[in-house]
């Protein structure tokens, strides 16, 4: 179900009053600025080659803080706007999560997206397209709409250990001269004990190196030889490989080893199961094939009794129903990747019960279900003729207004009897008999 995303995760840095974003200001998220409200920024026109469309660029270059490295854009103003990430790590700017995350999960994008162009001369024509297009046309189409799931992954606060000085590789070698004299500016000849390389997958190793550190200091850790320790910082080598160039490509297109490890995370939250132990129903997305209801209960049947089958072509989907939760767990943890049918993999996930829009009410397509039916007023006590007056809980008729005919009587609850003139049909038109006199002095009208 596609929800709006909350203020508290947009993460993309205000421009200054009276600069242009991408000309004046960079286009970066609010984790590259640093925490520091106040910081001096280099700007240097026409300096920088974007390292995904090879447009030479306006480049800006920052430091986010004291014990932060320095920083710069790395692509140009116009290759960010097209996919909205930020110039300098190429994060979205809403969700704070790597692009191929946000475009794999976001609704739509793994069917019938538009793919980026990447021959040099189609490039340039796309972004020169981009570079004339206002910025609120080029930023309408990311982070409007998000589904749950996106919700859920999308970072609340700021992950400063992004602008962490880089690890020092002449200290990881056991050759760094300048730790030695307190003159390197390099994790962790500094003084900064802090590992994100080995925080997800060598939690313990990273524990041990941090106590290493604090209890030895910089200098007494490189020098020693041990076999744990060498293993810890054969880890850390292992952390810095390969080219910087293509990392960027990749994590641009979506292509790097940490969008695929966020994308099999959320493959992983389709297996929870939702917390409504009553939901026992399967969605499955049928990839644009016209199946049977037969088909599908051939793949499911033997996990469980299954209640119904509800086959949405004009939705792309489908719904299996167990008459147990059991069934229903059993069916996603065995078919969750595994299912095929007619040679093509489909993809089964929990059912969700669908969030109420404003102003949906309980009724089918969104129509507003009609009011309850309320039971008709009691009818009057016998004998009852007192004008104006009605039983206790029902309010009294209107009194009829000044010069009313004498001969219509007033209508009391639920006589049915008129009460104004303009209710009388026979007072309808100007009848002859019922023209009133003229005032005195004026002489009667012409037949």
């Amino acid at each position: 179900q596609a929800a709006r995303a909350p203020a508290a995760i947009a993460q993309a840095a205000k421009v200054p009053d009276g600069l242009e974003s991408g000309v004046d200001f960079p286009i970066v998220c609010e984790v590259c600025l640093g925490p520091n409200p106040y910081l001096r920024m280099i700007k240097q026109p026409s300096s920088k080659e974007c390292k995904v469309s090879g447009r030479v660029f306006t480049s800006f270059r920052w430091r986010p803080g004291a014990a932060a490295r320095y920083k710069e854009t790395v692509i140009c103003p116009e290759v960010a706007r097209a996919k909205g990430v930020c110039q300098c790590c190429l994060m979205d700017m809403e969700f704070n999560l790597p692009v191929g995350v946000r475009d794999a999960l976001l609704k739509g994008a793994k069917d019938g997206e538009t793919a980026l162009p990447q021959s040099g001369v189609n490039q340039a024509y796309y972004y020169d397209q981009v570079a004339r297009a206002s910025r609120e046309e080029v930023e309408s189409g990311y982070g409007r709409m998000a589904n749950e799931k996106l919700l859920k992954m999308a970072r609340s606060s700021p992950y400063y250990d992004r602008n962490l000085p880089k690890l020092c590789s002449f200290w990881i070698k056991g050759q760094c001269s300048r730790v030695i004299e307190g003159s390197c500016p390099y994790r962790p000849c500094c003084g900064t004990f802090r590992f994100p390389e080995l925080a997800s997958n060598h939690p313990l190793l990273m524990q041990k190196l941090i106590a290493d550190l604090e209890r030895d200091g910089a200098v007494k850790v490189m020098k020693d030889k041990s076999e744990e320790m060498n293993d810890i910082k054969e880890k850390l080598k292992d952390s810095q490989k390969g080219n910087r160039d293509d990392n960027i490509r990749k994590r641009y297109h979506g292509n790097d080893e940490l969008t695929a490890k966020y994308v099999n995370k959320a493959e992983q939250m389709d297996l929870e199961p939702p917390e409504d132990e009553s939901i026992t129903s399967l969605y499955v997305s049928l990839m644009g094939m016209p199946l049977t209801e037969k088909e599908i209960i051939d793949q499911f049947y033997a996990y469980g009794e299954i209640k119904s089958v509800q086959v949405l072509p004009m939705s792309n989907c489908a719904f299996v129903t167990y008459t147990t939760r059991e069934g229903a767990e059993t069916a996603i943890q065995k078919l969750h990747g595994n299912l095929t049918i007619r040679g093509v993999r489909l993809r089964v996930v929990w059912a969700r019960p669908q969030a109420k829009r404003p102003g949906q009410g309980e009724g089918m397509g969104g129509i507003p279900a009609p009011p309850p039916l309320q039971a008709a007023p009691p009818p009057p006590p016998p004998g009852y003729a007192s004008f104006g007056a009605a039983p206790p809980g029902v309010a009294a008729a209107p009194p009829p207004p000044p010069g009313a005919r004498p001969d219509i009587a007033p209508m009391g609850y639920g006589s049915g009897k008129i009460v104004y003139p303009s209710m009388d049909p026979s007072q309808m038109g100007t009848r002859p008999d019922r023209i009133p006199p003229p005032p005195p002095g004026r002489p009667p009208p012409k037949k």
